[in-house]
């Protein structure tokens, strides 16, 4: 059990190193955000009202759209190194690989969240309700999409057209946890539906369990294939 740690920290570790060097996925994915997010406003027209109602579910749909974005690139340089076939034939465990990138990709995720959302909450003066709460909210929601998406980019970089695939298999599987944190969202920055929020939290935490459960097992076998 120790070794299984050392060597699952030793991965998460190496995937930080990278990162850290190559600066250019987590500006790309504020720059995307960014943008992403000033767009939505202007389609809103000038309302600010309207939009700061709108923006639980604005941030979460942003942070998809630019999760995606820095999944794929940070798989992409592992196959571009040639650094996924060195781990394939080392003598570790499949799931090793997995929680390693996984948990690799969830830092990452989690990072490039807590530089964006802070400057969303200054631009339209929202207070949050429960500090703690909201950065469990943000944990979770970014957990099941870190394993999800973990998953399916290991299932399509080999495959041709993987940048059209990767969003149209993940943004569906993930619409219920999608749903959970907007409302848990809502509610910490608005208060809204209060009886409500118990709910989405079970139904947050199940979700996040079969998605890491069905990713660590489908993992071994689609880097087999």
């Amino acid at each position: 059990m120790k070794l299984f740690f050392r060597q699952t920290l030793i991965l998460v570790w190496k995937d930080v190193l990278i990162d850290l060097k190559r600066k250019d996925n987590l500006l790309s994915m504020l720059l995307f955000a960014i943008l992403t997010l000033l767009v939505f406003q202007f389609a809103m027209g000038e309302e600010p009202d309207r939009f700061k109602m709108a923006l639980p579910g604005v941030i979460w749909i942003v942070f998809l759209m630019s999760g995606v974005l820095g999944l794929e690139k940070s798989f992409m340089q592992e196959m571009e190194t040639g650094c996924m076939g060195g781990l394939l034939l080392a003598p570790v465990e499949r799931s090793v690989l997995f929680l390693g990138k996984m948990l690799a990709n969830t830092l990452f995720l989690l990072i490039s969240q807590l530089l964006f959302i802070p400057l969303c909450l200054f631009l339209f003066e929202i207070e949050v309700i429960n500090w703690l709460e909201f950065l469990m909210v943000i944990l979770f929601g970014t957990i099941g999409f870190s394993s999800l998406g973990t998953l399916l980019t290991a299932m399509t970089s080999t495959l041709r057209g993987k940048g059209m695939l990767l969003p149209i298999l993940i943004f569906p599987l993930m619409v219920p946890s999608l749903l959970c944190v907007v409302r848990l969202t809502d509610f910490l920055f608005f208060g809204s539906h209060p009886a409500e929020v118990w709910s989405w939290w079970k139904l947050l935490i199940g979700f996040d369990v079969i998605l890491f459960t069905f990713s660590l097992l489908g993992f071994e076998f689609i880097v087999e294939e």
